[in-house]
């Protein structure tokens, strides 16, 4: 009995072995796999992060230029006005000094 006993627990044994061998390779390939899985899916989150953070800077300059949209048009106005002026300014200032001139023959 004590031989048979052995002869069966040898085999159990390299049952084990073989088992151990396979589940561990298993795990490596199987960790491997999964450490690809979620690099790329760890690389498009980061990439909709950046997406979403250039939508809420959009955003927030849009909502600035909504909520001081009159400030900004009575800058624009004001800019406007200020170079249309110093343009006729300049037209003027042309003409009399051209008419200002005598003519030498």
């Amino acid at each position: 009995m004590a031989i048979t006993s052995a002869v069966s627990d040898f085999v159990s044994s390299i049952y084990e072995l073989f088992a151990s061998l396979i589940g561990g390779i298993y795990a490596i390939v199987s960790s491997f796999f999964a450490g690809i899985t979620h690099l790329f899916v760890g690389f498009f989150a980061f990439i909709a992060d950046i997406f979403q953070g250039v939508l809420d800077v959009v955003g927030g300059l849009g909502k600035f230029v909504a909520g001081n949209i009159v400030i900004l048009g009575v800058i624009a106005a004001g800019g406007y006005a200020y170079l249309r002026f110093t343009q006729q300014g300049q037209v003027q200032a042309r003409n009399v000094k051209a008419a200002g001139q005598k003519k030498i023959n």
